[in-house]
């Protein structure tokens, strides 16, 4: 998967929740929404974990722009906020499912699983 994250630390705590998963591979990292549309089309990865709020392209335009150049693969946002304003554009940019960082640990890992594996798709 392609994780999307401009806080550092927050990354960290990200792949070390991912990596415990066990099924879960992070094969490449995007600091904005611009990097992270570039790195997609690059990768073509499983899943890209994406950052609602980012610098040069925020998380709710990269995921547009990715789903319409790859709808193939599947978006997964996350923020710190609970805005149900952004979670609203962001599902409506393509996004299939929306975890707030809060949850980070249990939660998002086990939707990052069942979306990657296909077990989840955007409805």
């Amino acid at each position: 998967m392609l994780v999307a994250e401009d806080d550092e630390g927050f990354l960290a705590a990200l792949e070390d929740a991912l990596h415990a998963h066990g099924r879960l591979v992070v094969v490449g990292r995007a600091r904005n929404g611009r990097e992270a549309v570039e790195l997609a089309e690059e990768l073509r990865p499983d899943l890209v974990v994406m950052d609602v709020e980012m610098p040069v392209l925020d998380g709710v335009q990269a995921t547009r722009e990715l789903q319409e150049r790859m709808p193939e693969v599947p978006v997964l946002a996350i923020s710190g906020h609970d805005y149900e304003e952004r979670v609203l554009e962001i599902r409506d940019a393509g996004a299939v499912d929306y975890v707030r960082k809060a949850r980070l640990t249990d939660e998002l890992a086990t939707v990052a699983a069942a979306i990657a594996s296909g077990q989840r798709r955007r409805e």
